[in-house]
């Protein structure tokens, strides 16, 4: 056999050995396709289950946080509602007439008077409790009350101090101190 022979019998031999490696490693991709085919396949069947099973609750749920949102909105507008009914409250107070408004300033101050010789603050636009009410008042109740100079950050009303302690009849602490008993009802008159 001639040189030339060898040579072409090994080319052919490594050209069947090849072509051998090739069919076995082409059957070996299908077969590893098939697999993976076949896993990808179950885990998409997997995901479309619980997909199926869980999109209901999922559902459910965001109906709850909806609802819940809506819920909290609502409340948050029924606040702002009820304190604006608050405010409109204490721009009446301040707006009383003035014989209403004086009068019921006298009922407050008779009410926190222990000693008679407080000292009376009002607020900086106070036109009612002046000087001259606070001397028809003494007169007609016997103290000695004095009108502090100083003037508060109030809208209406007063605060009465007596050495360290100060009782704090202004119209918006009134109407703090009357607001968790009012909320509730006011809230019932303006929401029913």
């Amino acid at each position: 056999m001639s040189l030339a022979d060898i040579k072409n019998k090994i080319k052919a031999e490594s050209q069947a050995q090849i072509k051998a490696i090739e069919t076995e490693n082409d059957a070996k991709v299908l077969e590893i396709s098939r697999k993976v085919n076949a896993e990808i396949k179950e885990v998409q069947d997997s995901y479309a289950s619980r997909l199926a099973k869980e999109e209901p609750e999922v559902a459910r749920r965001r109906e709850i946080v909806a609802g819940l949102d809506a819920k909290r909105v609502d409340l948050g507008v029924r606040q702002r509602l009820v304190g604006e009914a608050f405010d409109a409250s204490l721009k009446q107070m301040v707006s009383f007439a003035p014989d209403k408004y004086v009068k019921f300033a006298d009922s407050l101050l008779k009410e926190a008077v222990s000693t008679g010789n407080e000292v009376v603050f009002v607020g900086k636009n106070e036109k009612n409790l002046d000087q001259r009410w606070l001397d028809g008042y003494n007169a007609s109740h016997q103290t000695s009350l004095t009108l502090s100079p100083e003037k508060l950050d109030i809208s209406g009303g007063f605060v009465l101090r007596n050495d360290k302690i100060d009782t704090n009849c202004s119209w918006e602490m009134l109407l703090k101190d009357a607001r968790p008993e009012l909320e509730t009802e006011v809230a019932k008159k303006l929401f029913a």
